[in-house]
């Protein structure tokens, strides 16, 4: 999975995408699992971010809900995704033929 996240903090905007170690980093602090069926939602959205400027070397506060807690205004959402999703439905194409 790799994810386009959209964050305005100040009044800039800036994207990140996610990696496999941002993905891990939340599995490992919020004892969740992408397959775990729960859904994923803003305080992912969050983490994912809070992970990802660490990695680029932001100084940040020690946990992710510390600093969304400093940033209330701030804004976190994911704008698509970078792979194609395999479609779960047989779609007919246009060389199908009855039988």
């Amino acid at each position: 999975m790799k994810l386009k996240l959209k964050l305005v903090r100040d009044g800039k905007e800036e994207f990140l995408w996610t990696n496999l170690w941002s993905i891990a980093e939340w599995e490992r602090l919020e004892n969740r699992r992408v397959s775990d069926g729960r859904g994923i939602g803003v305080s992912d959205y969050c983490c994912w971010a809070y992970s990802l400027l660490a990695l680029k070397g932001e100084t940040l506060p020690s946990t992710w809900r510390q600093w969304l807690k400093e940033n209330l205004s701030m804004e976190c959402a994911p704008v698509g995704e970078e792979e194609i999703p395999n479609p779960t439905d047989a779609a007919t194409g246009d060389n199908s033929q009855s039988l």
